[in-house]
């Protein structure tokens, strides 16, 4: 089982990817895709959930793509995962008929507020730094494709 699925892997590299370039020009999905070798056409989708939830805009046109709506370093890790694939659950105790006399559940319990906590104190900004993320140098681009 991955708690972090392959398209949110996806999704998280084309943040980052605008996070390292926040405050510069559109980048569109296909030098996203290419910079991030993420399929394009699962780039295009990721990125339409992206838009969708908020997190990024887009602009049409020869220089059109996407950037970030806000301040990387106020988009948490924990909210772009659930936008992709929904909650991180270690277990839904909730449903099980042992979960007022389960000693596991208190455990499964602290251990989810612990992977909370770091989820939600890993922001896009973090990770662009850590990893290194700089602005590519200017490009000419053809048309765009988003």
């Amino acid at each position: 089982m991955d708690i972090i699925r392959r398209n949110t892997d996806y999704a998280l590299r084309a943040a980052v990817e605008l996070a390292g370039r926040f405050g510069g020009e559109p980048v569109s999905t296909k030098e996203i895709a290419d910079r991030q070798k993420i399929p394009y056409q699962l780039a295009c989708k990721l990125m339409q959930r992206l838009h969708k939830a908020g997190i990024v805009k887009s602009t049409m046109g020869p220089s059109g793509g996407f950037i970030l709506c806000k301040n990387p370093s106020k988009i948490t890790v924990r909210r772009l995962v659930e936008i992709i694939q929904g909650p991180v659950r270690l277990n839904n105790c909730k449903l099980c008929r042992l979960s007022r006399c389960c000693t596991i559940s208190p455990e499964l319990t602290r251990l989810q507020g612990k992977i909370n906590e770091f989820l939600d104190g890993l922001t896009l900004k973090q990770l662009a730094d850590t990893n290194g993320a700089k602005k590519p140098a200017k490009s000419k681009r053809g048309g765009s494709k988003k």
